[in-house]
């Protein structure tokens, strides 16, 4: 009778696991209505052309979570105001903490449960949705263990990363039977060769978990994120994995979202290898041709969209979408699809998931004519991997690590600054091998809400690049509005949220208060001043001569809804760890100059900023002390160490060197792309230096001016 009983519990419990497993894969929000077909309920009409959604709309309800996000904070140098975020362990903490560890080996000693350093409150590489819980999980790369190809994943310098509550505890609902059955063969596949001491993890889009297919490598890799599932994510329901083919099953499928926060923390995974195909009609490669002539002529860029058709695969596993936007990108780095000769060029692209392609301006008797004004709302809906738009850029700079930009991005993450993802990709275009591109996740209303709690979003958010002026913060010389390319309307504060209906209240504030010769009050109340301590010391140590403080360029001003302070966001660090090829201001990579240096090195001027003026330097300097600390942590926290650096390298170099060189001839590159940790130090700009020969000359300049 005792052993009835028993067995009766027995089968009880395991039956609750089971639910539990099935619960714990879909990576959706339990109180969010999984309707493919359902729209938003904002009050834009089919004649509305605008493409941009409020801040609100993009994060109603995603944020939830986010105040109550547990994050170690340094007090000294903690932002002022809370950045939410959630302690994640990183694969390269075990690298960075052995200062014995000999750079160039094979791999890195796991730590699995090691943290990595954290020391203010936003998260290294994770957003604010993740709050610490007790479950782990492979960060960035669960969604991809059910796919054919998940036993690829490589063994790498290791450790556990957090999962998200809101994952672990969500139900399915309305799987198609189809997904549901691709899928589990997919996880039964990846399960049958990965083998190991791996540990149970989800499977995306499956609506059951296979106790013998859920086994997955639990090893966190370098440039990995993590992000809870909310309802800037699509959830798995709408998630249209294809088959190999990459076909899809419905005409209807061109207005479903792709994917969710599995597939966005999988797409910047490093350990992952990424391929990104588009197919682009000739007729439209000849119209973006057309539209860069157009804008050209009026000093402008163009802001039109064509269409093209988009698969990502990761590892093998493909996702894809129709009828996506594509247009050229960048400023100075702006190139057109062919040169006056007609020779192809390699190009920065922008891809927008959700453009609707009916502004009677730019497509006149083009335009789309949707059958509804629920078809349109749902294409504005429309995402990929959470994301509205992504960008594509060639390797410009020709870094042959590929990864300095990457790996900068997380010192900055590393260091309580909100900074975008990026990773790379293999780019098929038309069925030619592009080599090897970065993409990037962009900085919208979408980005800003993985890390800031819900009383925070909904602010202004400004791009700041130079347009006729610098972004110096001087209030003379500072444009602020919001770009009209058609109108050649262009801003050197370019508006990005609230485009309708903002005052430009928070920026003309802060604005004035620096130009009133401030107190530390004053300084302090437009100022997130502990963030911007982390920012500048970051900024220092990535020595990009192009940034806010070297050149008035490349970043985004945020002023938060709940206290209307500004935070700094870098952006475009292309030029970064020694990465010299076109640009050598100081003619040193940007390693002689003192953090405490008066000058704007880039600019060859001395310092105008009145936000570095009066923080860091001169008799005032308000937050030279949490600066300092900032530099002293980021100089001990081994960062710096080749170690770290070389196993962000070795994965990269291990996924894409066989595709590194191109199929194609493109008219404007100048040297061959390939893979290698060499480089050499030069004053001039035609080369880079290696990161070991950056990071030995910038310390040595930190440790002769900071005690």
């Amino acid at each position: 009778m005792l052993k009835k009983k028993l067995s009766i519990i027995l089968a009880v419990l395991i039956a609750a696991g089971a639910v539990s497993a099935c619960a714990g894969s879909n990576g959706q929000d339990k109180n969010e209505i999984n309707d493919n077909t359902s729209v938003s309920s904002d009050t834009e009409t089919a004649e509305d052309n605008d493409n941009r959604e409020t801040a609100e709309n993009e994060t109603d309800g995603s944020s939830r979570n986010a105040e109550n996000s547990s994050a170690s904070q340094d007090n000294s140098t903690a932002p002022d105001s809370s950045v939410s975020g959630a302690s994640q362990s990183d694969p390269v903490s075990s690298a960075l903490s052995d200062s014995s560890q000999q750079t160039g080996q094979g791999s890195t000693p796991a730590a699995s449960g090691q943290s990595s350093r954290q020391t203010s409150s936003v998260n290294p590489g994770q957003s604010s949705r993740a709050a610490s819980q007790s479950g782990t999980a492979d960060s960035g790369s669960s969604a991809m263990q059910s796919s054919s190809q998940a036993s690829q994943s490589k063994s790498n310098p290791g450790s556990s990363g957090t999962k998200s509550e809101n994952s672990r505890t969500q139900t399915q609902k309305n799987t198609s039977q189809t997904a549901n059955t691709n899928n589990s063969k997919n996880t039964n596949e990846a399960s049958s060769r990965s083998g190991g001491n791996n540990q149970s993890s989800t499977t995306n889009n499956s609506s059951k978990t296979n106790n013998s297919s859920s086994k997955a490598n639990n090893n966190s890799s370098p440039g990995s994120t993590t992000t809870n599932s909310n309802k800037n994510s699509q959830s798995s329901d709408n998630s249209k994995s294809t088959s190999e083919t990459g076909s899809q099953s419905s005409s209807k499928a061109v207005n479903v979202s792709v994917g969710d926060n599995n597939l966005y923390n999988s797409i910047f995974n490093l350990a992952n290898k990424i391929q990104v195909q588009l197919t682009v009609s000739q007729d439209e490669m000849n119209k973006l041709q057309a539209d860069y002539n157009k804008y050209r002529r009026l000093n402008s860029k163009s802001p039109i969209y064509r269409k093209a058709s988009l698969t990502i695969t990761v590892n093998g596993q493909k996702y894809s979408m129709d009828e996506v936007g594509i247009r050229l990108k960048g400023n100075m780095s702006l190139s057109p699809v062919y040169d006056k000769n007609g020779n192809l060029n390699l190009s920065h692209y922008k891809l927008s998931f959700n453009e609707t392609f009916d502004d009677k301006d730019h497509y006149g008797s083009e335009a789309k004519v949707w059958a509804s004004k629920e078809e349109r709302k749902a294409r504005k809906n429309r995402r990929f991997a959470t994301l509205k738009k992504m960008d594509l850029k060639w390797n410009s700079c020709y870094d042959d690590t590929f990864v300095r930009e990457i790996y900068a991005a997380k010192m900055f993450r590393d260091n309580g600054v909100i900074v975008q993802n990026i990773g790379l990709a293999n780019t098929i275009f038309n069925g030619n091998n592009y080599g090897v591109m970065k993409i990037y996740e962009p900085v919208d209303e979408i980005m800003l809400s993985r890390f800031l709690p819900q009383s925070a979003l909904g602010g202004d958010l400004y791009k700041c690049g130079w347009t006729m002026k610098p972004c110096n913060y001087v209030q003379s010389q500072l444009t602020y509005g919001v770009d009209d390319k058609d109108k050649n309307d262009k801003f050197n504060y370019n508006l990005k949220t609230n485009e309708k209906t903002s005052d430009h209240s928070s920026l003309k504030k802060l604005l004035s208060v620096l130009a009133s010769v401030p107190d530390k009050n004053s300084y302090s109340s437009v100022i997130d001043t502990g963030y911007f301590a982390n920012f500048l010391a970051a900024s220092y140590f990535a020595g990009d001569p192009d940034d806010m403080r070297n050149n008035y360029n490349n970043h985004y001003v945020y002023f938060r809804k709940d206290n209307g302070k500004a935070i700094f966001i870098p952006y475009d660090n292309d030029r970064t760890l020694g990465l010299t090829y076109g640009y050598n201001p100081d003619g040193t990579g940007m390693t002689k100059p003192s953090p405490y240096s008066d000058m704007a090195s880039g600019a060859r001027q001395r310092q105008a900023n009145p936000l570095i003026n009066y923080g860091i330097l001169g008799s005032r300097a308000y937050i030279k002390s949490e600066y300092t600390a900032a530099l002293k942590r980021i100089a001990g926290s081994g960062i710096l160490n080749e170690a770290g650096f070389n196993a962000y390298y070795r994965l990269a170099a291990s996924n894409y060197q066989s595709v590194v060189t191109p199929s194609v001839s493109f008219a404007n590159q100048a040297q061959a792309f390939k893979f290698s940790l060499d480089g050499k130090y030069s004053a001039s700009d035609r080369r880079n230096m290696s990161f070991a020969d950056f990071s030995e000359r910038i310390l040595k300049t930190y440790n002769a001016n900071v005690s």
